[in-house]
């Protein structure tokens, strides 16, 4: 699994250089219909929520709403370069990964999803990335997580990484501040209960908890991978 850079994923790879890190041909990771992008977002979570949530897509410039929601929820697809800058899938174009962030998630971890997105599409560098993230919380442009922020990632059509068996597992992540140990958790690796998805992630300015869930959000049940 690939972990991304507010949270993770999953378990990490082994990272390269940052020189290595130079931005390809950004079109394979735009979806030129809007709609089927809409479409994908909302399968992050089940029909209750996310029907009535807003959603963004990912345009040349960056993310933008595409349709205004009315329970304070927000969907969206990250692409691989919201992952952790040196991961070897960082500029994987095949990645497509749903999120269904809850209101307070929205108001705090969603704004470096975001502004990733935006100085990814407009060329930053992505040892600039590092250095402008770390000043945006220093400055609290980019707030501590809100209490109650967690995300739903249930959506049976996301693709984590090549040749992944059904791409890893629908789960629930729950947003705190860095400071907390994955420890008050009892949280470990890729194959724990609960899981730490942050890890040794030295750029990580929170804390993400992975808990697994045994159904997709369209009802399916989850069936164990090999």
């Amino acid at each position: 699994m690939i972990r991304i850079s507010f949270a993770a994923f999953a378990v990490a790879f082994l990272g390269t250089p940052l020189a290595a890190q130079r931005a390809p041909d950004l079109a394979p990771y735009m979806i030129p219909d809007r709609a089927a992008e809409i479409a994908l977002a909302r399968t992050a979570a089940a029909p209750a929520i996310s029907d009535s949530a807003s959603v963004l897509v990912l345009t040349r410039t960056g993310y933008v709403e595409a349709a205004r929601g009315t329970n304070g929820f927000t969907c969206i697809v990250l692409r691989s370069f919201a992952g952790i800058i040196g991961d070897p899938d960082f500029w994987n174009p095949h990645v497509r990964a749903p999120l269904c962030l809850n209101p307070p998630a929205t108001r705090t971890a969603l704004q470096e999803m975001v502004k990733r997105g935006e100085w990814i599409m407009n060329g930053v560098s992505t040892a600039d990335i590092i250095t402008r993230t770390d000043r945006a919380y220093a400055s609290h442009e980019f707030p501590a997580p809100a209490a109650g922020a967690m995300i739903y990632m249930q959506s049976p059509q996301q693709y984590l990484q090549d040749g992944m068996p059904h791409n890893w597992k629908p789960h629930l992540m729950f947003v705190y501040d860095r400071a907390m140990p994955a420890a008050t958790w009892g949280a470990g690796g890729g194959k724990s209960t609960i899981i730490d998805g942050v890890g040794d992630d030295p750029h990580a300015h929170v804390r993400l908890i992975l808990i697994p869930v045994p159904q997709w959000s369209d009802g399916k049940p989850f069936e164990r991978m090999p």
